[in-house]
């Protein structure tokens, strides 16, 4: 059934029950009950199993309105985040010049998490906690350029060491003990509860920071709806525009210092191929020239600050 077809009775059945249980459902971020219901499809793995979105008129925030006894079927074992890579040397050469004074030689193939890295200008003898970060790619390539790196998520089979020691700890935020120079959340929040920028005020040091990788609410939603890949249903609990954002940001301790826009060509093409009612699992990435394109216009909505993933950076309040 695509994700708006209420046109057969069950379906339509369906649809007043969740309207009749979603009476008094407030938005978890500004407390709104003004808002519109949507029915989302689980795309990337292809179930096709529908779930509710509430957009809040108020500060425009997307949530999961109906909550699931267990999510872990949506997340199978080569989930992309639990993927481990080879270590190599060519990789580790090119990732310290990416982080050097010398980066121009190496800009032309983007990395968006050392981008971060490099924006914050990381010393090697500050402490750095990636939440949510899977089996930790981008911490094995920071560790072996001799960064104070680790992390942690409740969702990997076991903590994964590697020659440097303890790399990823299979706890929760509310787990971790002591403070930290930058505490990373590389879109791993919209898989988290509301609450859990609040407790990353707890591990951040008050001269430190909190970085926030996560899809935003523009110019892909509006456009595409509920086929907006990044909408990713069930798996992103909350979407956001930077209006509820910068709500929940205050109400969790902290004040954005700065946003960059850094979304790209996924928003385009595989969106249209939800469209389509093609799953990611079966979507056909595009040639490059048509790559090349779409990511002209990414850069085009992401100078309009429209682009469908950003980078908040956030100062203790």
């Amino acid at each position: 059934m695509n994700a708006l077809d209420i046109t057969s009775e069950s379906a339509q059945g369906s649809l007043m029950n969740l309207i009749n249980q979603l009476q008094g459902y407030r938005c978890p971020v500004c407390d709104s009950q003004l808002g519109a219901l949507h029915q989302a499809r689980e795309m990337m793995l292809g179930t096709r199993d529908i779930f509710p979105y509430w957009e809040c008129t108020e500060c425009g925030c997307l949530s999961l309105a109906a909550g699931l006894e267990s999510l872990a079927k949506y997340y199978p074992r080569d989930y992309y985040s639990l993927n481990t890579r080879p270590a190599s040397k060519m990789r580790e050469l090119r990732d310290s010049i990416y982080l050097s004074p010398l980066s121009f030689l190496v800009n032309w193939r983007r990395r968006t998490d050392l981008d971060v890295i490099r924006r914050v200008r990381l010393r090697k003898y500050e402490t750095l906690l990636d939440v949510g970060c899977g089996n930790g790619a981008l911490l094995a390539d920071l560790r072996a350029l001799g960064y104070r790196a680790h992390g942690i998520d409740p969702f990997v089979s076991h903590s994964v060491y590697d020659q440097f020691g303890l790399r990823v700890e299979r706890k929760t935020l509310d787990e971790v003990q002591g403070v930290y120079d930058v505490v990373l959340f590389r879109h791993s929040l919209e898989h988290m509860p509301i609450d859990t920028l609040s407790l990353a005020r707890r591990c951040v040091k008050d001269s430190g920071l909190c970085i926030v990788c996560i899809p935003v609410i523009g110019w892909a939603w509006q456009h595409y709806k509920t086929n907006w890949s990044q909408l990713d249903a069930p798996r992103h609990l909350f979407l956001h525009s930077h209006k509820s954002f910068e709500i929940l940001a205050k109400k969790s301790g902290f004040s954005i210092e700065r946003v960059v826009f850094d979304s790209n060509e996924f928003q385009f093409w595989a969106s249209e191929s939800y469209q389509r009612n093609i799953p990611l699992t079966e979507a056909a990435v595009p040639k490059a020239s048509h790559i090349a394109t779409m990511r002209i216009s990414a850069a085009v909505l992401n100078r309009r600050k429209q682009g469908d993933t950003a980078q908040f950076y956030l100062k203790p309040a």
